[in-house]
């Protein structure tokens, strides 16, 4: 029986995620009212519940030492100064705990998470700097071990603190990366789809241009012979062509401003299906052996849908030469009533760098399946393209609609 499938959206983040700013705000308040209490007091419960009031100083500089690092997330650096002027003072009077430590451990990470790295080196040179005072002014109560635990603690924290910062920093960067990217990709597909789209408005040009001109000539030589109702008949046929000359105009008029300046108009003949034999035959001089199979009445298709079909299996085969060199590719072409069907596959592996791995990662494979799929929605039709076991394929549908070379000329 398959697994069954967790999305990525069912999973929660850690708590220390989901928290907000109150919770966090609460949070802090309550180990500051608890380390307060523990300082003030002298707490002990080692061997029971104890405690003892101190003196009034003392307890003014006990409470300083611990309280402020309830507001430390708004005002880092100033919670910073007063516990340390205050453990700096404490120690002085031999009356530093480890609670304190801890205290002082969390404003200096706080400050050196929230501020630049310039800033956050001055502050723990100013913390070492008031500890080694009040150890100094306590010289001979205060053992080197305590010391240099004291200096240790708020130099370990300051370092987990600032390589927050540079994490918080380094992921920053990534995110407005993947930003970038993700904009320049989208750029470069939209700029793909109207590359593509001038390029259709082209031959689609051609196409009708053609379709037009027969019109046009047709209806002036139906205009010079008589009929059975010849003024009738005359004025039709000069109506015929009066619109379909305007129309031909408007149309060149119109679709040439997508040509670029650059660009000469081509002389050569529209591709179509015809062609695909011709197609397969300069993919198999690559070295891409190609079985081609075209059934159904195609020579009745518009013009304009034959060309489309050419252009898809063009591009699909053009994408197996350029990334699975070692495939072998099939092309099958069914047109009927409905529309044409059109089937590309390869066998090329993953190993051998096939379109599946460029429709995943490159950006050619992905513009030319933009393409192609742009294409196929020009005339209402549809397109997939993507890996299957072993290969890779191309599938696409163009719905005929009545449309007959017969009924454009």
């Amino acid at each position: 029986m398959p697994a069954r499938y967790h999305p990525v959206a069912a999973l929660r983040p850690p708590l220390a995620y989901r928290l907000n700013d109150r919770q966090w705000l609460a949070v802090d308040w309550a180990v500051a009212g608890v380390a307060t209490g523990v300082v003030l007091f002298n707490v002990g419960l080692l061997h029971g519940f104890r405690y003892q009031v101190p003196p009034s100083l003392t307890a003014i500089i006990a409470a300083a030492g611990t309280l402020p690092v309830a507001v430390r997330r708004i005002w880092p650096v100033p919670v910073l100064g007063v516990v340390a002027v205050a453990c700096g003072v404490l120690t002085a009077h031999g009356r530093v705990t480890d609670i304190v430590e801890v205290v002082l451990g969390l404003a200096i990470y706080t400050a050196a998470a929230r501020c630049g790295r310039r800033t956050a080196i001055a502050l723990l040179v100013g913390v070492e700097a008031a500890l080694g005072a009040g150890a100094l002014a306590a010289f001979g109560t205060w053992s080197q071990e305590d010391l240099a635990r004291s200096l240790l603690v708020a130099g370990a924290l300051w370092f987990v603190g600032d390589s927050v910062r540079e994490r918080r920093r380094y992921l920053a960067g990534l995110a407005e990366q993947a930003a970038l990217r993700q904009q320049a990709e989208a750029e470069c597909a939209r700029r793909a789809v109207q590359e593509e789209r001038v390029r259709i408005a082209r031959e689609l040009h051609d196409v009708v241009a053609h379709s037009l001109s027969v019109v046009t000539i047709q209806a002036g030589v139906g205009r010079k012979i008589d009929a059975v109702r010849p003024g009738e008949a005359l004025r039709a046929l000069r109506e015929v062509e009066v619109t379909g000359r305007g129309a031909l105009e408007e149309l060149r008029r119109i679709l040439g401003l997508l040509r670029d300046d650059a660009e000469r108009p081509s002389l050569d003949p529209v591709p179509g299906i015809g062609d695909l034999e011709a197609l397969a035959g300069r993919v198999r001089a690559a070295g891409i052996p190609v079985r081609l199979a075209v059934t159904g009445d195609t020579a009745e298709l518009a013009p304009a849908i034959s060309l489309t079909a050419y252009r898809i299996v063009q591009e699909a085969l053009t994408n197996v030469v350029k990334h699975a060199r070692q495939a072998e590719a099939s092309v099958r072409l069914q047109a009927d009533l409905d529309g044409v069907r059109i089937t590309v596959t390869d066998n090329g592996t993953a190993a051998s760098g096939t379109v599946a791995e460029a429709s995943a990662g490159g950006a050619a494979g992905r513009h030319g399946i933009v393409g192609m799929r742009e294409r196929a929605m020009a005339f209402g039709g549809t397109l997939d393209a993507g890996p299957v076991p072993g290969g890779f394929r191309v599938t696409a549908f163009l719905p005929v609609s009545g449309l007959v070379a017969g009924q454009v000329a």
